[in-house]
């Protein structure tokens, strides 16, 4: 199960590391104030495409932001799937062909 409040905490450190105002975020995103404060805390369910969003306006990963793993390696996938459950790599990959099927990722599943 995708934990919100684990994404709006690693967008929220993201945004100060980076000096942004919540408002400010808002205006390089095109997300509303109130909008990016609900992610934030937690408190709102996010799309992929809102997700991708912030997550250029903010030069992050999405996929850092929805795991919690970063990873400059080729194999990345791979090590996050052989450490989650099936639940988890079920959802990741319907995450990932979301994405591509956005045109967002292009990789070969």
């Amino acid at each position: 199960m995708i934990d919100y409040k684990y994404i709006g905490q690693r967008i929220k450190e993201k945004r100060k590391s980076l000096n942004l105002t919540q408002l400010e975020l808002s205006e390089i995103s095109q997300i509303s104030p109130a909008y990016i404060s609900r992610i934030e805390a937690g408190l709102q369910n996010v799309t992929l495409e809102t997700l991708e969003k912030v997550a250029q306006s903010i030069d992050e990963d999405t996929v850092y932001l929805i795991t919690g793993i970063k990873y400059e390696e080729d194999n990345c996938i791979k090590h996050i799937c052989d450490n989650a459950s099936s639940e988890f790599v079920y959802l990741f990959e319907l995450a990932l062909l979301e994405l591509k099927r956005q045109g967002i990722l292009n990789i070969q599943l």
